[in-house]
């Protein structure tokens, strides 16, 4: 950490990835280990119940060390990796991007109905740690955000000199969990700019804003926040007018 305050702009690096799978599609928790003890057989991880396993469904969390220390933007990288390993119809906490980068990873703890049902944690030992050069060097597609997990977000058509539309959304939100001390307006600008494109909703935007600018060592009054996005907002539409 830059210091030692745990936040998501003072924390630098990680070493393990911690990947929660919030949802199995019926599948139950023997039978989703198995699914990840198939997928996972070459690399070390550690899969243990969540506390709230059984009373909200199946829910696991799946810890895996990496070979080298990652930063915001790789942890993103080595999520979609995973998530791509994993069967299509889970829902993890890396399906919107939701969790926060510096958001503490609970212990395996068993409650009532994880020892009812001999829910345990399992263990891959390999001596293989997961390569973080080997996916960063891979053409794996980056996976989008689920349609449910970011109303208001359309596709659009992407011209040869544009960024590919995954890309474009994985920096604007990771850049929501880094905002600056200083050029905080230009910052802001800038998103607001992304996510208009990206045709996210206005109350969306709003939503985003307020709680990068709450996490900023240095927020912008509420007022100018909402005078930013209202101004951008404008701008764009204007542009829009003219140029289509």
């Amino acid at each position: 950490m830059a210091t030692l305050t745990r936040n998501d702009t003072n924390l630098i690096k990680r070493s393990i990835l911690f990947f929660d799978i919030d949802g199995t599609d019926g599948d139950d928790y023997q039978t989703a280990v198995s699914s990840i003890q198939s997928a996972l057989a070459k690399i070390v991880y550690l899969v243990y119940p969540t506390v709230s396993n059984g009373y909200k469904g199946t829910r696991l969390r799946l810890a895996v060390p990496i070979d080298s220390t990652f930063d915001a933007m790789q942890r993103i990288q080595l999520g979609n990796y995973l998530r791509q390993l994993l069967p299509n119809n889970w829902q993890t906490d890396l399906t919107s991007y939701g969790s926060h980068w510096s958001q503490l990873a609970g212990l395996p703890v068993l409650n009532a109905y994880s020892m009812a049902h001999n829910c345990k944690l399992a263990m891959n030992d390999t001596k293989s740690f997961l390569s973080l050069a080997q996916i960063k060097s891979s053409q794996a597609p980056m996976i989008k955000p689920q349609p449910q997990e970011l109303k208001g977000l359309a596709e659009s058509k992407v011209r040869n000199n544009r960024q590919p539309w995954q890309d474009s959304v994985n920096q604007a939100l990771t850049k929501l969990v880094t905002p600056p001390g200083h050029g905080r307006h230009d910052f802001y600008s800038s998103l607001i700019g992304s996510f208009l494109f990206m045709q996210i909703d206005q109350h969306v935007i709003e939503t985003l804003l307020l709680w990068s600018n709450e996490h900023s060592d240095n927020p912008l009054p509420e007022s100018e926040l909402y005078r930013t996005i209202d101004s951008v907002s404008r701008t764009a539409a204007r542009k829009e007018r003219v140029n289509g």
